[in-house]
């Protein structure tokens, strides 16, 4: 069911169709924020693994969106920021606690359900 309600919250805010990619500088005015469920997984290890208060904010409107940015647990974050013909580049705050994802993970991440998979890592958000 979940899986259901993350697509269909995607859809609903205009996120599955994104060409355009999302810079951090890029203004934040259509940023919407839900809570819900979410992991990271990096090289095998779980990183972020939040139930229900997980913080999920999508950026400009094109797909694109942040997982557990702006809170201390477990301290980790990350970005999936939307490229063209169904791709995802993502980063993520590599030290904990560090305000900025400057550690890269690649830009080959594709969407199955409400994942982002990519050679190096796993990103997920459901809304709760």
């Amino acid at each position: 069911m979940k899986h259901a309600i993350a697509t269909a919250t995607l859809a609903g805010l205009g996120m599955l169709t994104a060409t355009t990619a999302f810079t951090a500088s890029a203004p934040q005015a259509h940023a919407k924020t839900i809570t819900g469920d979410c992991s990271l997984t990096v090289d095998g290890k779980v990183y972020v693994d939040v139930k229900k208060t997980c913080r999920i904010e999508f950026m400009g409107g094109d797909g694109s969106f942040t997982i557990n940015a702006g809170t201390t647990k477990p301290g980790y974050f990350a970005y999936v920021t939307m490229l063209e013909k169904g791709l995802a580049s993502v980063s993520w705050n590599e030290t904990p606690k560090s305000m900025s994802a400057q550690a890269p993970l690649g830009e080959d991440f594709r969407r199955k359900g409400g994942c982002w998979i990519g050679k190096r890592a796993k990103v997920c958000a459901f809304k709760g």
